[in-house]
């Protein structure tokens, strides 16, 4: 209630905006993808405007100033979190990614992101492999379809999973032997599920009264998911070598070790910073799994891409060796079509929230209003772009064919400021060697018969994409 008398004290200077129904507010309006509606109510009220979702007063930013105004200008200013059910369902509300932004949640990111990019960065250590593998694997479970159609998205989910999984907990002869692993892709449908619900109980609580099985089945999931990753981390800790940091759970365990007096006082153990392990694997799969849904896709709608990329690809590298992250600055245009991509989809970006009375754009922005920031808005602006809904990664190359890093800054598909995704150097490595060995390897193109060959959005944990057809053959 304190929220809601906030906005009505200060509603002369709040951002413009619809009105709402009474209990759901603007909910009912928002639409199967939301963040097509609001970039066309950026056209009637502006970059900043207010929606009312349930309970919670909340604002939508739109358009490259104000996002960058509101997430790196005033960056500690918009970088809380909701205080939403569904937070405190993960580890009681102290995941680092869904957390109150303060000194506690500041330390553990700090924490997450130094082991992660300790990771990325090692000289020695498991990820190219890792991920080539998972690629391989799947050029050949696409061409043992033989050329005919079929509907990828399975396998691709199967397989980011997999990379992420092993990242976090080392690499596997043969994953589908471990049976954690094998149960958690079993248990991906109704995380999923749960998700899409769960954000309608967040912004409308009392919900969780009508739908008890919902959070009933989420937290049974919570549980299955805490034993396997406390049954890894023990098969970890009987084996560890600080000297021989083998993948992010050994790192994490490392962090905990080394906890200072300082980190401890603000309630952060080993404990909790091995529980980020639930959060860095379920980010990174739903995030990965989401690009490349949209990669394959993307290949056989637009060919003429997809051949230019193959063919520096082939100039470079060639077919008979692996693509490695040393090739990056020699494969600009596969650098580039990631960012396309990544520009194309718009993928995610969770709810941001106030930590204090506040600016944008002029508006008066109280503490613990939601913030909702429309990236599909940016990216998807003709002012910026010219022709946003063309799929044109040649865009992001300069005058000289090399990656123009002005342009890719227009892109912050990883967010900014505050609550930037921690894991943007291991998911850039990902989408590199993934895709590029795929494109190395086997060529993607529409089914004949499939004239209309069109790739329809759905909203989600992240914007994921409609089922489709697709045919694979290998490259000769």
């Amino acid at each position: 209630m304190k929220m809601i008398t906030t906005m009505k004290k200060k509603r002369y200077n709040l951002p413009p905006g619809p009105w709402g129904l009474p209990l759901v507010g603007y909910l009912p309006f928002f639409g199967p993808l939301p963040h097509f509606t609001f970039t066309e109510m950026r056209k009637k009220y502006g970059d900043v405007f207010s929606v009312s979702m349930g309970s919670w007063p909340t604002v939508v930013v739109c358009g490259s100033d104000a996002i960058k105004e509101a997430l790196v200008t005033k960056r500690d200013d918009f970088a809380g979190r909701p205080p939403f059910i569904t937070s405190h369902l993960l580890h009681d509300g102290t995941n680092f990614a869904f957390s109150a932004y303060g000194a506690a949640s500041k330390t553990q990111m700090k924490i997450v992101s130094n082991v992660l990019n300790t990771f990325s960065n090692a000289r020695k250590n498991p990820v190219e492999d890792i991920i080539r593998s998972d690629a391989k694997i799947l050029v050949e479970e696409f061409l043992s379809h033989g050329g005919k159609s079929f509907c990828p998205l399975e396998q691709l989910s199967v397989a980011a999973f997999s990379m992420v999984y092993q990242l976090c907990y080392g690499p596997h002869r043969n994953i589908r032997e471990d049976k954690d692993f094998m149960e958690a892709i079993k248990q991906l449908d109704t995380f999923t599920d749960f998700a899409k619900a769960g954000s309608t109980i967040d912004v409308l609580p009392w919900l969780r009264y009508v739908m008890p099985s919902k959070i009933s089945k989420f937290l049974d999931l919570c549980k299955m998911v805490e034993g396997a990753r406390i049954n890894k981390i023990k098969e970890h800790e009987s084996s560890f070598n600080e000297r021989n940091l083998r993948d992010i759970t050994d790192g994490l365990i490392h962090a905990g070790n080394a906890l200072s007096k300082e980190e401890k006082t603000l309630g952060i153990d080993k404990t909790l910073i091995l529980q980020n392990l639930d959060t860095i694997c379920g980010a990174g799969t739903f995030a990965v799994s989401s690009y490349l849904k949209w990669f394959v896709g993307l290949m056989a709608a637009w060919p003429e891409v997809q051949e230019e990329v193959f063919q520096q690809i082939n100039d470079v590298v060639g077919q008979d060796r692996d693509i490695t992250l040393a090739d990056r600055t020699q494969l600009p245009l596969l650098e580039a079509t990631a960012y396309e991509i990544l520009r194309f989809v718009g993928i995610f970006t969770l709810p941001h929230s106030t930590t204090c009375d506040t600016t944008l754009q002029g508006y008066d922005i109280p503490e613990g209003t939601v913030v909702l920031v429309n990236v599909h808005s940016a990216f998807m602006d003709e002012k910026v772009w010219g022709d946003p809904k063309v799929f044109r990664p040649q865009r992001f190359l300069d005058s000289e064919g090399q990656l123009d890093r002005g342009i890719v800054e227009q892109v912050p598909a990883f967010s900014l400021g505050r609550r930037r995704c921690m894991g943007e150097a291991l998911a850039r490595i990902q989408l590199f060697i993934f895709t590029g060995t795929m494109i190395q390897c086997v060529k993607f193109f529409k089914p004949p018969k499939q004239p209309d060959f069109e790739l329809q959005p759905k909203f989600g944990l992240t914007l994921e994409i409609e089922p489709y057809d697709v045919c694979v053959i290998k490259r000769e």
